[in-house]
């Protein structure tokens, strides 16, 4: 049943996004017209590579070249979905509006030229971004009945494999050791290849300096592409896996719990009365997620999750699909019902995240 529903949802945005963009925008730009037929090619083109791409995303089997040029293309044709929606809603009102026939030609014109040209720039935007290492941010939490001051350094989503490798890795490590933190954490989808792929890509992390360690909790991506292999390789690193569990860090606890994915490859599921046994009450605790709708399931207060998973909606218009599978987007959020504060801290090819926590200073 998973793969079927991979092989239909990866049909649907292939076919549907690229049809609608074609119909809806493309056609109606009038210096297009002549050449629709090339056009419609390059769109049947797109759209077996976007399948093709989405089917990699769990079997790996494209080269390195074509897995770059259909993630490319992936992201070319979600924003040009999200602007074909706004042209045909700007275009419709439009429309309404009395011209002489030679003055509406002319604004059509100038309206098609002007969407053309956002497209592009945007696009060559989004590659720009994409090429560039991650910016740390620092985001300052007050944390009630925190004893001592802690820098956490957060990394989420590098997706470390096809495109990204060992190069990427070691400058982040490089990164993280000048801000001198006192934890690290890696809250999921680190890897995107099976472990035996790996080779030492991951290598940089060892090291890492902090003055309490790495900890980690795995993403969905790992599930992908076989956990128990994955861990295994990670856990080799001297990074300590937090999988439903959890361990007393200086004045935190600090848990972590497997992610959603391992309900549905029933293995390694996610348990959080396991990942809260045995922590100190009168220590606030921190819960480490990597799918921020983790949140909706609790049943039991904690006073900071760090997740990651959202990539920030990446691009639009997926970032509305983001919110309405997990309910949260990114940056800094309170939550009053179950869990008493949340931060979702998830950025394009790896978020890097420092989070300074104040001593005792209610927040509620």
């Amino acid at each position: 049943m998973g793969l079927f529903r991979i092989i239909i949802g990866a049909f649907i945005f292939s076919v549907l996004t690229n049809l609608y963009s074609y119909k809806r925008f493309i056609k109606k730009v009038s210096f297009f017209t002549p050449h629709l037929k090339k056009i419609r090619i390059f769109f049947y083109i797109i759209s077996v590579l976007e399948f093709v791409f989405v089917l990699q995303l769990r079997f790996s089997f494209l080269n390195i070249e074509l897995y770059l040029i259909a993630g490319t293309l992936i992201g070319f044709s979600l924003f040009l979905f999200g602007v074909s929606l706004f042209y045909d809603v700007v275009r419709s009102i439009c429309s309404k509006a009395h011209f002489n026939p030679t003055r509406r030609k002319f604004i059509k014109f100038c309206f098609d030229v002007t969407f053309v040209i956002f497209v592009i720039a945007c696009f060559l935007k989004g590659i720009f971004n994409a090429l560039m290492p991650p910016k740390i941010r620092q985001v300052d939490i007050k944390i009630k009945n925190l004893q001592s001051s802690l820098k956490i350094a957060m990394i989420t989503d590098v997706h470390i494999g096809e495109f990204l490798q060992k190069d990427f890795i070691k400058k982040l490590v490089n990164d993280i050791n000048l801000a001198n933190p006192d934890i690290v954490v890696i809250v999921g989808d680190l890897v995107d290849v099976n472990a035996a792929f790996i080779e030492d890509f991951l290598e940089p992390l060892k090291s890492l300096k902090s003055t309490y360690g790495t900890f980690y909790v795995p993403g969905n991506h790992e599930y992908y592409h076989g956990i128990d292999g994955i861990l295994e390789k990670i856990s080799s690193l001297g990074i300590e896996i937090l999988g439903n569990k959890n361990k007393k860090i200086a004045s935190i606890n600090l848990a972590g719990v497997y992610d959603l994915a391992g309900i549905r490859f029933k293995h390694l599921e996610p348990n959080l009365d396991e990942a809260l046994t045995g922590r100190d009450p009168s220590l606030p605790t921190i819960l480490l997620s990597h799918q921020p709708k983790f949140i909706k399931t609790m049943q039991k207060d904690v006073d900071l999750v760090l997740c990651g998973h959202t990539h920030a909606g990446q691009i639009f218009p997926f970032g509305l699909l983001v919110l309405l599978d997990q309910g949260f987007y990114m940056g800094f959020i309170r939550l009053m019902i179950k869990c008493k504060l949340m931060l979702v801290v998830a950025q394009d090819f790896g978020g890097l995240q420092l989070g300074s926590l104040p001593p005792a200073r209610s927040l509620y």
